[in-house]
């Protein structure tokens, strides 16, 4: 199996519903005991809501730089599936060793 493939296995096998239950319960559990632990579980949550948009999210490539803070995680994972390879190999498309 395929790293993507097992990235896209294990979304299907975790629903955001169930990803917040488990942060609402991982809260819950430490609030008393390790409140950081409690607050870094409310800012997972937030940051799965939507609630925390990134500063800046870039991609610096061989014709520029560019903003991806608009690009869904679909989009993200077509262009990890096609750039992939690249990374893996030393990212050199004409095929010359890095």
């Amino acid at each position: 199996m395929s790293e993507l493939q097992g990235r896209v296995a294990e979304k299907a096998a975790w629903s955001a519903s169930e990803r917040m239950k488990s942060l609402q319960a991982i809260h819950d559990a430490q609030v008393e005991k390790d409140p950081r632990t409690a607050i870094a579980a409310i800012a997972e949550a937030n940051k799965m809501d939507g609630s925390y948009k990134p500063t800046k999210l870039l991609h610096s490539g061989a014709i520029g730089s560019y903003d991806l803070t608009k690009v869904t995680d679909d989009d993200l994972d077509r262009l990890e599936a096609i750039l992939g390879p690249l990374a893996d190999t030393g990212g050199d498309p004409g095929g010359a060793e890095a």
